[in-house]
């Protein structure tokens, strides 16, 4: 026991220590470090496996940003759009309450519903949602993207997955609203964009938005790449091949060619912008990670199953995104039907009513409708040919749906790319479903075991289910993917002509800085012209640098202020919001606030402007120049250049271009221009299928107030404008509220108080005179310039300097043309060739002016008016309850007007009666001017022999059967108007008229003049109307009148007659204007003699109808400005000696003219040529025009020429303003759309095409 006693003690202290030491020295220290290294190695495998799946939800987390930025950029756009119009309707309502006191006025922008609204303010909260976990997405991503990303791994894990959730509900809660009420909301909006734009003072002023450029290039690159991975890459698409290229590359395709028809096209929303952005992002987004998929699939070939299964991964993540994201952006389009608006005021068409509801009536076949027809007929064959599935047959019936909406989208203008890219897919889905039902045509005739039996009708199904699904689509596209011509903004109406003008000459080669200006009263258009051709393109490609400056109304700011307002405006221009928003300034330390503050401390002299300005070709628009000191302090900033600059100024004031070589005086709107304003405001009956309600009469008489309400504006656009804040919004306007709307109508009278402030002190005064005498005439009424000139003439109100050789009518017209310049009387209507048909006094200006220069200040002038609703009588007019009171105010007249068109005898009796009572009581003798226009039979008093002093007489469209032989006792009459009356003969008195000038007669009724010997017309300077056959004793007088200016004859005479009568024209020398009508007892066209022409040698104005000769037009006198051929009936194309005429300026060919079938003009031919007018060539099938073929050619009016086809040298008119198709054929004037860019690709200012139905 000792001895192990010894021994445990010895091991005890001895070996144990050493053992314990020997431990603690290697083992411990082992075992620590091998299980700090056990613990390393799982917590690097838990982190590894922590950055794998926060890797994978990371990239899931990735697929569900890029979906909740869609929803969010779109819906932010939406709420954004829904913003700005509800600001703009609440700005013009303001402006309407200021401007009128009416219970009429029922807001611009069109009410939102309480659904509604709680559908925006929910859109809005869900808005707000999707930004809030966009931003924290974005934050999450850039953290991974910096040292801290295996910090974050731990801290951002836990994240991923609510933040997923929260993505997945919020974009299901936007896509929800998508297909709830966003198609009403948007439309409300469209409704609401469409009031503002046309009740906005100037609507044009605000900057149009930039247009689109495609930042995905028409390469069709991401379709080729998806071709690519389908037939390079079978592998990883196995059995996916096919639904691949119907809802990724179908849906890809078409996109891009949409954004292929928008390009260049203006971006009018926010909502337009973001959709466009968008899809451009989704395709750009698609191409790069087919690259990455691509990049998979070939990196890694050397591990054959791996590679490529993770490549199949990756692509049906991806499908499953993409087509998705691709067709909600489709989905987008078509639930808020949001338009793509075309809007080019020179490259638009316009058409009619009836044209744009019918527009594919008779549309025209082409190649692809062909190839198309043929893939469907191989298919029906098929069908017939063998038993096939029901389906098949269902499916062939769709084929043939979609092919008539195919066609149909024909007459949409500006969709040439979609349109080839609906017809491509159309035919692949045939052609697939072709090779389909063949492939089943074949089994099913094949001895099939059970099973191959059973699964054939099922692929089949599955198949068709494709071909459904990707028809439904295509259905989608045709009618959501396209644009919309619109109509150009109200103020733009009768714009065409100047914006045309003015750009042409801007753009002009002279290398020196010239100065434009526009002139017109306030409210007429300057600013809105100024804009237009601001923003035109031929200007934006001429002009690298283009600046607005607008000054106020205030003529008195100084020298310095000025100065400092135009350095700020062009060196140092505010930062606009518009800016900000588009990020098209640079942010750097200074806010906007600052940057601007500094701008408007900052001053500049002239010489830093003419620095800045120098190097640079630029375009200044200095708007609202208010007097000549203004722009004489302004001219040292814009010193002479040699690079082309130009300087459009704009003002109201005349004498601040009265020393300038381009200036543009603005016109007051014609009738129907001011109706066109109106109506674009107003919605106005167009027929009764637009109000079911109304009868045609109803619509009628609601339209011929509209007329008379509009009329009351005198043709100042601004006018109207304010006058459609009343009337704007409403569904459909009544005739109640049309007539409320006349009788307490208030003019803004500030332009007009200005304009007649303008013209007080520098108006001429024998104009002062002209102008009041419009007050003789009713309020609102249309006066023919034809009448006018001929009473102011009579009236002796036309002055005719030494100096003057020309008659006194061209003197009248002058004046007139003078005051249309002044914007003082409106154009209401025009000529075909231009010239002013009727005119009017706008009836604001008129209240004005006839206060301060008053009818009676013309002295012995009275008018006669049955109007009683007109109180604009003054002192000097009578009542039109009493004639017989029409002479208490003047005992002795020097003339009289009646206006007096009621119908019946009783008007015609009364006049009679009062003209007989005054001539027998000696009141009336001292008359000199006696109009009786439009009264019915006013029988003239056989002692009407007795007004001596008459000068005037007019009795057109009194239907008067006959007049007094006692006419020949007005030896001082100087004109007699009897046109549009049933008188057939003139008595043989006429001819002691020694002082008649103008003589218009009834050609209607064959009218004669009694011939009597030894007497003559020699003061004859017009003769209208008058007939010559075999018995007519004119033809021996005719050589007669040898100051005969103006003839009008028609005559139904043989050949040898014929000749005798040119013998007798020939002696007339002095004639300008001459009409023949050869023609027979029906009034059809005869044969015409007409070589005789040339003699005449100032001949300018000529109208011929009737059967020429082959050679008649080979000698037509080279002084000829305007000629008319009708009935012509010319085999030989007239043009080659047409074209020779060197002053023709005007040329019409009407029905029946020319019988050929082709027309050329050749290089160098009409030279002076600006008006080109075809009517009714049914023959004429080809016309051809070379280039520099009539180079001043302006206006061209193409009618009920059917068989024509378009010209292909239309290009080659490059000065063309204005293309006019009316009563064309569809096919026609649908090429014609389909080409214009084309046609026009290379010229600047292209003309606008007018399409009017007949």
């Amino acid at each position: 026991m000792a001895i192990l006693f010894l021994i445990s003690k010895h091991f005890c202290s001895h070996v144990v220590p050493g053992v314990s030491q020997l431990f603690h020295a290697h083992v411990i220290p082992r075992l620590r470090a091998f299980y700090i290294l056990y613990l390393s190695i799982v917590l690097g495998f838990a982190y590894l496996a922590m950055i794998f799946f926060s890797y994978r939800r990371f990239q899931a987390l990735k697929d569900q940003y890029k979906w909740l930025r869609l929803e969010w950029k779109f819906f932010n756009a939406l709420i954004k759009d829904v913003k700005y119009v509800s600001d703009l309707g609440k700005e013009v309502d303001e402006k309407a309450h200021q401007l009128w006191d009416s219970q009429l006025r029922p807001g611009a922008t069109v009410q939102l519903s309480d659904v509604e609204k709680d559908w925006v303010h929910s859109i809005e909260t869900s808005v707000g949602k999707a930004k809030r976990r966009c931003d924290t997405y974005e934050s999450l991503s850039r953290r991974r993207q910096f040292l801290r990303w295996v910090y974050s791994v731990l801290m951002d894990f836990r994240k991923f997955r609510p933040l997923g959730t929260e993505i997945d509900a919020i974009v299901d809660d936007m896509y929800d609203h998508l297909f709830s009420k966003c198609n009403e909301i948007y439309g409300a909006l469209g409704r609401s964009r469409s009031n503002v734009r046309s009740l906005q003072d100037r609507p044009i002023v605000e900057k149009y938005p930039y247009p689109y450029n495609r930042a995905v290039q028409p390469t069709h690159s991401i379709e080729e790449k998806l071709k690519d991975l389908i037939n390079s890459k079978p592998d990883v698409v196995r059995d996916s091949k096919e639904d691949i290229r119907y809802n990724i590359e179908f849906p890809v395709k078409l996109l891009l060619a949409f954004l292929e028809d928008l390009d260049g096209l203006r971006m009018e929303t926010k909502t337009e912008k973001a959709w466009v952005e968008l899809v451009e992002e989704t395709i750009l987004e698609l191409q790069q990670d087919m690259d990455g998929i691509l990049k998979i699939a070939n990196r890694m070939n050397w591990i054959f199953y791996i590679g490529n299964w993770i490549a199949r991964r990756k692509l049906k993540k991806k499908y499953r995104l993409y087509n998705r994201m691709l067709w909600v952006h489709i989905y987008h389009k078509s639930e808020c039907d949001f338009k793509f608006i075309r809007r080019d005021v020179l490259k638009s068409v316009r058409r009619s009513p009836k044209q744009q509801k019918f527009p594919s009536q008779f549309q025209t076949t082409t190649t692809d409708d062909d190839d198309i027809s043929s893939l469907l007929n191989n298919f029906k064959n098929q069908l017939t040919q063998g038993s096939a599935m029901d389906e098949f047959t269902e499916l062939f019936k769709t084929f043939e749906s979609l092919n008539k909406l195919l066609k149909d989208a024909k007459a949409v203008e500006g969709i040439k790319h979609s349109r080839k890219a609906w017809t491509d897919q159309l035919k692949i889905i045939i052609k697939d479903a072709e090779k389909s039902l063949k492939s089943y045509g074949e089994s099913s005739r094949s001895d099939w075991g059970e099973n191959q039996n059973k699964t054939e009708p099922q692929s089949k199904l599955k198949e068709i289910a494709r071909f459904n699904r990707g028809l439904r689509r295509l259905k989608i596209c045709i009618e959501v993917l396209r644009t919309e011509p619109g109509e150009e903004r109200n103020s733009v109406v009768g714009m065409d002509e100047d914006v045309h003008e003015v750009v042409s000459r801007l753009i002009t080669n002279s290398e020196n800085c010239s100065t434009y200006f526009i002139v017109g009263m306030r409210g007429i258009g300057k600013t809105t012209l100024a804009r237009l051709v601001y923003d035109h393109t031929a200007i934006q490609n001429h002009f690298k640098f283009r600046y607005w400056v607008s000054l106020t109304d205030r003529g008195d700011e100084e020298k310095n202020a000025l100065r400092k307002k135009l350095g700020q405006e062009l060196i140092h221009p505010p930062v606009t919001n518009k800016e900000k928003e588009e990020g098209t300034y640079k942010e750097e330390n200074d806010t906007e606030e600052e940057t601007n503050k500094e701008a408007k401390e900052k001053d500049y002299s002239f010489k830093d402007i003419n620095g800045f300005l120098k190097a640079k070709k630029y375009l200044i628009v200095l708007d609202n120049i208010s007097s000549v000191e203004t722009w004489e302090s302004l001219k040292a900033a814009f010193q002479e250049s040699t690079n082309g600059s130009r300087i459009v100024i704009t003002t109201r004031h005349k004498s601040v271009a009265s020393n300038a070589e381009n200036s543009k005086q603005l016109r007051l709107r014609t009738k129907d221009e001011s109706l066109s304003l109106f109506q674009q405001m107003v919605n106005l009956p167009s027929d009764t299928s637009d109000q079911p309600e109304l009868s045609e009469a109803e619509a009628q008489k609601v339209n011929t107030l509209a007329r008379k309400v509009v009329g009351r504006c005198g043709g100042l656009p601004l006018s109207i404008l304010r006058l459609g804040y009343l009337l704007s919004g409403m569904k459909n306007v009544t005739y109640e509220q049309l007539l409320r709307v006349l009788e307490h109508i208030d003019h803004n009278q500030t332009p007009w108080s200005e304009i007649v402030g303008f013209n007080e002190k520098d108006l001429a005064p024998h104009l002062k005179k002209c102008l009041s005498y419009f007050g003789l005439f009713p309020r609102d009424s249309e006066t023919s310039t034809r009448r006018l000139v001929a009473l102011w003439v009579a009236e002796g109100l036309v002055q005719q300097t030494a100096a003057e050789q020309e008659p006194l009518e061209s003197v009248a017209k002058k004046y007139l043309d003078e005051l249309i310049s002044r914007n003082l009387i409106q154009e209401v209507e025009r000529k075909p060739n231009g010239k002013v048909k009727t005119c009017g006094f706008p009836s604001a200006l008129r209240d004005l002016w006839l206060r301060k220069f008053p009818v009676s200040s013309l002295d012995g002038r009275l008018a006669y008016n049955t109007d009683e609703n007109d109180a604009s009588f003054t002192s000097s007019r009578c009542s039109s309850k009493n004639l017989q009171n029409l002479l208490r105010s003047c005992r002795n007249p020097r003339s009289i007007l009646f206006f007096d068109t009621r119908e019946g005898y009783k008007p015609g009796e009364e006049i009679s009666n009062f003209l007989s009572m005054g001539i027998a009581s000696g009141h009336l003798l001292q008359l000199q001017v006696l109009d009786l226009e439009h009264v019915f039979r006013p029988n003239l008093p056989a002692n009407i022999g007795k007004l001596i002093k008459l000068t005037y007489l007019g009795l057109r469209w009194t239907y008067l059967e006959d007049i007094p032989s006692s006419i020949g006792n007005l030896l001082n009459l100087e004109t007699l108007d009897v046109r549009h009356t049933y008188i057939r003969s003139l008595p043989k008195s006429i001819w002691k008229l020694k002082k008649l000038r103008h003589l218009c007669m009834n050609q209607i009724y064959r009218s004669h003049i009694k011939y009597q010997h030894g007497n003559s017309l020699q003061n004859l300077h017009t003769l209208r109307g008058a007939f010559i056959d075999n018995d007519s004793p004119l033809m021996d007088g005719l050589c007669k009148l040898t100051n005969l200016r103006k003839l009008a004859l028609a005559f139904q005479l043989n050949r040898s007659q014929q000749t005798t009568l040119a013998k007798k024209l020939l002696e007339l020398k002095n004639l300008q204007a001459l009409k023949l009508k050869s023609i027979d007892e029906m009034s059809r066209p005869q044969d015409l003699k007409a070589t005789f022409l040339s003699g005449l040698e100032n001949l300018s104005n000529l109208y011929l109808f009737g059967k020429l000769e082959k050679n008649s037009i080979n000698g037509l006198p080279q002084s000829l400005s305007d000629l008319t051929l009708s009935a012509s009936r010319l085999s030989d194309d007239p043009m080659p000696e047409l074209e020779k005429l060197p002053k023709l300026k005007c040329l019409s060919l009407y029905a029946g003219s020319y019988i050929g079938k082709s027309m050329s003009c050749s290089k160098g031919g009409f030279p002076q040529l600006q008006v080109l007018n075809y009517l009714k060539l049914k023959d004429l099938e080809e016309w051809n025009v070379v280039e520099e073929a009539m180079p001043n050619l302006k206006k061209l009016e193409i009618r009920s020429c059917y068989n024509l086809k378009v010209p292909n040298g239309l290009r080659h008119l490059k000065s063309l303003g204005e293309l006019k198709l009316r009563d064309m054929s569809v096919k026609f004037t649908s090429e014609i759309e389909e080409a214009k860019e084309k046609i026009w690709a290379d010229i600047a200012i292209s003309p606008a095409i007018i399409i009017d139905e007949p």
